[in-house]
């Protein structure tokens, strides 16, 4: 006996819906991480802090203009995997030179001038070698429950 069509579709849409919402999460476990990053006891007013694990996704999140940060690794403010991080913060600002362009129109507007504008050039806020995996020396341990990492760059 063929069953009419409304109820093979609502057969096919409950084994879609288990199959989808039944599985579990695959996502590994994370725990919220703020801080503060200052250099010479001055808050950071802006950059990218990286907190790297030995295996698995790393964790994001940008300095705010008070030095503050807060991670995210796959739901925004979720934190960083537990365990044991290398950590890189970069903080750069741009000098001189046009301003970047904010869209794809400013972009074309900056590259129909003539004679073209000098890039402007690249200053570090906080030492160059906290910005890359192999030369900073930042390590962090995240555990279950909040965890409050500051770092305090010389």
């Amino acid at each position: 006996m063929k069953l009419p069509i409304h109820y093979r579709m609502a057969h096919h849409t409950a084994i879609i819906a288990c199959l989808v919402g039944c599985g579990g999460s695959n996502q590994e476990k994370t725990a919220p991480v703020t801080g503060t990053v200052t250099l010479q006891g001055t808050p950071v007013a802006k950059g990218r802090v990286v907190f790297y694990p030995s295996s698995g996704r790393p964790a994001m999140g940008s300095i705010q203009s008070d030095g503050t940060y807060s991670l995210t690794t796959f739901d925004q403010g979720d934190g960083a995997l537990l365990g044991k991080h290398r950590v890189t913060i970069a903080a750069t600002e741009r000098v001189g030179g046009a301003p970047l362009p904010t869209s794809f129109e400013d972009e074309v507007k900056q590259a129909g001038k003539k004679p073209p504008q000098a890039p402007g050039k690249t200053v570090w806020l906080v030492p160059q070698e906290y910005s890359n995996r192999k030369t900073s020396k930042l390590q962090a341990e995240v555990i279950s429950g909040d965890n409050t990492h500051d770092f305090n760059l010389e």
